[in-house]
């Protein structure tokens, strides 16, 4: 065990630095802006994210240097990476991200049956390239080869490794357990059983197989979703005063935890939902409605407490009118390409917009007075509903790292400027 010994050291400033920032007063003024917010309550201002959770390894070299990391083991390596990385973004990026007093580690899950033929990869050869999905229906659609995959929680394994994490950062920090699912977007699953092209012809040629597909796949979600809920593997990151949830993926950053949740075992209303059907971008409204949104709503349906979230990067204008039927939607994504005054006139303040700059055009172009044009209109668009600004898709930060804190200093004195909407409805 001398290697957890050795990297325990290593940790341990990494550690006394997240367990000091946690702790400063404006942590607790944060979790309770975004609790307001996710809750459509009148909150202070608008909240400001940068979400940087998706910016890829190669990138953080900027701030860290090259071989950065110091710890041997993959456990501790995570650690060590998630640690520095929310402590770069606190000290340099003054955005709205809650510093929670917790580490979130993946559960170790097992796969007793996948979906009975491959869903794969082909890695390019350059490796600045783009991969390829292997669809397994090539020739045709074959359900009979098609099994429900079940996938469970390796206890034992789970505990181990929650206990490796513990010993690694001490008490100064609390070790939470983070499960992973099958997630709520059949649709993706589908096109990668079938490839998205010939699922274009497919919606006109033999529309039925495809509902026979996308009804197949929602039922494996909706049965995984059941299962795990049946043996307690929730997603309730809880900070230690019992009051906040921490969010489930990047944006929600802070809701309130249902009230009666210390007295009863944790369900699906307890969690957020990650909804979305990118690849379904090219599908018009009508076959939008038709072969995606009916199979959504089935996964969104038992998250009765509003924690539903609709991602979409495309264009949703000619999506919102079924979007906004999503049982029990509370966040909705609107891209730069889609609409805000659309956004805004549809749902009428009834669920929280989260409205997006252009990351390329933010990283690779635009002005300090752009930017602020930029953000300035997004809430002008937006004027009398919930909002929050966020700069997100961050693939690259064009070697200027400090653009982050650019644009988080604009947003938020915009957002200051702007003051909070007056929702349209509370929710208790």
């Amino acid at each position: 065990m001398s290697h957890i010994r050795g990297d325990s050291e290593i940790l341990r400033p990494l550690v006394d630095e997240v367990a000091a920032l946690a702790s400063e007063p404006r942590q607790a003024w944060k979790k309770e802006l975004w609790a307001r917010h996710q809750a459509l309550q009148r909150a202070e201002k608008i909240p400001v994210c940068v979400s940087y959770e998706g910016i890829p390894s190669p990138q953080w070299e900027l701030m860290f240097g090259p071989n950065h990391l110091q710890t041997a083991s993959s456990l501790a390596r995570g650690i060590e990476f998630d640690l520095k990385r929310r402590i770069w973004v606190a000290r340099h990026v003054p955005d709205d991200h809650v510093v929670w007093p917790f580490l979130s580690i993946s559960a170790v899950t097992q796969q007793v049956r996948g979906w009975g033929v491959p869903l794969e990869w082909r890695e390019p050869d350059n490796p600045l390239g783009a991969k390829q999905m292997v669809a397994a229906f090539v020739d045709e659609i074959d359900l009979s080869r098609l099994t429900e995959p079940i996938v469970v929680v390796d206890e034992v394994a789970t505990a181990r490794r929650i206990e490796q994490a513990q010993e690694l950062v001490g008490a100064k920090l609390a070790v939470r357990v983070r499960y992973p699912h099958m997630a709520h977007s059949p649709f993706e699953t589908v096109v990668r059983l079938r490839g998205m092209e010939r699922l274009l012809m497919d919606v006109i040629d033999q529309p039925e197989a495809v509902h026979a597909m996308m009804e197949l796949v929602t039922t494996a979600m909706v049965n995984h979703h059941r299962l795990r809920e049946e043996r307690g593997w929730i997603n309730t990151l809880v900070d230690p005063g019992g009051r906040y949830h921490a969010g489930d993926f990047m944006r929600v950053n802070a809701s309130y935890l249902a009230d009666d949740l210390a007295e009863r075992p944790p369900r699906l209303r307890d969690e957020w939902a990650y909804v979305s059907a990118q690849s379904a971008a090219g599908l018009g409204p009508a076959m939008f409605e038709e072969f995606v949104h009916q199979y959504n709503v089935r996964l969104a349906a038992p998250y009765t407490d509003g924690t539903v979230y609709y991602h979409g990067c495309e264009r949703l204008d000619h999506k919102f009118d079924s979007l906004i039927t999503l049982p029990n939607l509370r966040r909705l994504h609107v891209s730069p390409w889609s609409s805000v005054a659309m956004a805004r006139a549809k749902t009428e303040g009834r669920v929280v917009l989260e409205v997006h700059s252009h990351p390329g055009k933010v990283l690779f172009g635009l002005s300090r007075d752009e930017m602020r044009q930029e953000i300035e209109a997004l809430v002008a668009a937006a004027e009398g509903v919930p909002i929050d600004l966020n700069l997100s898709d961050i693939h690259s930060v064009d070697g200027r790292p400090e653009t982050l804190r650019l644009w988080a200093q604009i947003a938020q004195d915009v957002a200051a400027r702007a003051g909070a909407p007056v929702p349209a409805g509370s929710v208790s």
